[in-house]
C-alpha cells in the first residue's frame, strides 16, 4: 500500500545515495548496523563467504528503504566494497555476527544488558570478550547508553518501540528472579509501562523471544501458531500484559538441522524480522509458507514489507533480526560521522 509518508521517503532516499553522505532524515529514522564475520574467526570460516553474500544482498535492500552501516575488518572491507559503497562501512570488526544480542536494546532510549554465556555455547569468558569489543567501539565513537548487570540477550527482547516489551522466561532463569520480580526490574530498567514474560519454546537453546513474537507497530503483535498447552500459556501472558491487543497468529516451521548443535535452526521462523518506522524486513526460506506469511503481514500494515531470502544464515540459528543492531538519534549520528572520517 502506498502512503504519502512512503512516497516522501522514496523521494528523499536518492539524496543519500547520490551525494554520498549517509544521513538520518528524521528523528524516528533508524540506522541498521550489521557485523561482518572476521576473516580470522575459525567458527564462521566454513560459511564466511555465504554470510557475506547474505549481508550484501540484505544491505542492498536496506539501502532502498533505511540507513545502513556494516562493521568489518580489512578483508571484509575489500569483499564488501565490491558491491557496497565504502561510505556505508566502518573498519571496526566485532567478535560475532549476531549484533542484536550483545549491543543495545530499545533504540529510542538505549540500554545494554549483560550478554548471556548461553549465546556463546555457555562460555562466559567468550561472552565477555564479545561484549567488550562492542564497548570499545562504542567508547571510541562517543556512543551513550545506560547499562545494567541483568543478563538478557537483545534477541530475547521484543518491543513496540514505545511502551511495550516482551521477553521469554529465560530472563527469569538467567537472573534467578520470580515472575513478579522480573516484571518490576524490567519496568525500572527499560522505563516501559507494559511488560510480558512469556514461556519460551526453546528450553534447550537460546529461548529468545524474537523467535516467537514480533511487533510491527505500537498495537500490532504477531505470534507463532503453537500447539497446546504452550499456545494457551503464551496467549494468557500476552493478554495479561496487553489486554487491548489481539495477537495475530502466523504459521512457522521448526527445522531440525542446524550448523551447531548448541543452537536451534531459525529456518521457517518468520517473526525474526527487522521492523523500522517505515519498513519490515521479513525473512523468507524458499518454502511453501513464504507467500502465505508475506501476505498475512502485508494485510496488517501500511509499512513496506521487504522479503529477505534467509536460507544462507538460518541454519546457524538466526535471521535478519538476529544480525541487525538498530540505532537512533545521536548514537546513529555519531556512527555515521565515523564513516565520513
Amino acid at each position: 500500500m502506498i502512503t504519502m509518508r512512503n512516497l516522501l521517503t522514496t523521494l528523499l532516499l536518492p539524496f543519500t545515495l547520490l551525494f554520498g553522505t549517509p544521513t538520518m532524515a528524521d528523528t524516528d529514522a533508524q540506522l541498521l548496523v550489521l557485523s561482518a564475520p572476521r576473516a580470522d574467526d575459525p567458527y564462521y570460516a566454513r560459511f564466511r563467504e555465504q554470510i557475506l553474500t547474505f549481508q550484501i544482498h540484505y544491505a542492498k535492500q536496506i539501502l532502498q528503504n533505511d540507513t545502513l552501516m556494516i562493521l568489518t575488518d580489512e578483508e571484509g572491507y575489500d569483499r564488501l566494497t565490491e558491491e557496497i559503497p565504502e561510505r556505508y562501512l566502518l573498519l571496526h570488526p566485532m567478535e560475532d555476527i549476531w549484533a542484536r544480542d550483545y549491543t543495545t536494546v530499545t533504540p529510542r532510549h538505549p540500554v545494554q544488558f549483560r550478554y548471556a554465556p548461553a549465546a556463546q555455547a555457555g562460555d562466559a569468558d567468550a561472552a565477555r570478550v564479545v561484549q567488550d569489543r562492542f564497548r570499545e567501539m562504542a567508547r571510541e565513537n562517543g556512543l551513550r547508553f545506560r547499562t545494567t548487570d541483568l543478563i538478557l540477550d537483545g534477541g530475547n527482547l521484543v518491543s513496540n518501540g514505545h511502551d511495550r516489551v516482551i521477553v521469554s522466561d529465560r530472563f527469569l532463569e538467567d537472573n534467578d528472579l520470580t515472575h513478579a520480580q522480573g516484571l518490576r526490574k524490567l519496568r525500572q530498567v527499560l522505563r516501559m509501562t507494559h511488560v510480558a514474560i512469556i514461556p519460551n519454546d526453546d528450553p534447550e537453546g537460546l529461548a529468545h523471544a524474537d523467535g516467537m513474537v514480533m511487533f510491527t507497530d505500537r498495537n500490532t503483535l504477531f505470534v507463532n501458531r503453537y500447539d497446546e498447552p504452550l499456545r494457551s500459556r503464551i496467549h494468557a501472558e500476552l493478554k495479561r500484559a496487553f489486554p487491548e491487543i489481539t495477537p495475530i497468529e502466523i504459521p512457522a516451521l521448526w527445522a531440525d538441522t542446524s550448523y551447531d548443535k548448541s543452537f536451534s535452526s531459525a529456518c521457517g521462523i518468520y517473526v525474526n524480522a527487522v521492523v523500522t518506522d517505515r519498513t519490515i524486513y521479513l525473512p523468507q526460506y524458499g518454502n511453501s509458507l513464504d507467500k502465505t506469511v508475506l501476505n498475512i503481514v502485508r494485510s496488517h500494515t501500511e509499512k513496506t514489507v521487504v522479503p529477505v531470502p534467509t536460507q544462507g544464515v538460518c541454519t546457524m540459528g538466526g535471521g535478519p533480526r538476529c544480525l541487525t543492531w538498530q540505532v537512533m538519534g545521536s548514537n546513529a549520528q555519531r556512527l555515521l560521522q565515523a564513516t565520513r572520517e
